[in-house]
């Protein structure tokens, strides 16, 4: 449960960032037919509430926003990709609540790297399962990569793609 509360925190917080860098009215949707992908980038998860965060907002074509987050000392702290921004909540961002907080109750750490790839709105009832993909060591930090796949009657609705930095 340590998971969970370490990490739980760090995609939602980013959203919110994100809202509130990404000037008004910019939205962004994915190709006709694509699924909606999200990538979250954490270098730094670890900040203090006085860490002053500017951020470096980035439209690539029609179909994707990247957005940094740099610290006063030009640091990248937080990166997040998507194919689908429109600035406010939607059940796609509920979608990758609930598959971090499935990560987060299956392994421990600290999350360093999250991508999803939604392609229906997960509902609470929804089947996991996760599978441990490799661990390694990484600038001396051991480090573990996962998948998690959420299906309902068979059917694939979303997978998720975790980084996390494991406890000492």
């Amino acid at each position: 449960m340590a998971a969970l509360i370490s990490s739980q925190r760090y995609t939602a917080e980013v959203r919110r960032l994100c809202a509130d860098a990404v000037p008004s009215g910019v939205v962004v949707a994915p190709e006709p037919g694509s699924a909606v992908e999200h990538d979250f980038l954490l270098l730094r998860p670890h900040r203090s509430s006085h860490d002053a965060l500017s951020p470096q907002v980035r439209r690539v074509g029609d179909h994707d926003l990247l957005v940094r987050f740099r610290n006063r000392d030009e640091q990248l702290v937080f990166e997040f990709w998507t194919n689908s921004f429109t600035g406010t909540p939607t059940s796609d961002d509920r979608s990758v609540d609930l598959l971090e907080r499935y990560c987060a109750e299956q392994f421990p750490g600290t999350l360093r790297r999250f991508r999803t790839r939604i392609r229906r709105a997960v509902p609470s009832a929804a089947d996991f399962s996760a599978s441990l993909q490799q661990t390694y060591v990484q600038d001396g930090t051991r480090m573990v990569d996962v998948t998690v796949t959420c299906t309902q009657g068979g059917d694939v609705l979303a997978q998720a793609w975790a980084t996390y930095a494991l406890p000492d």
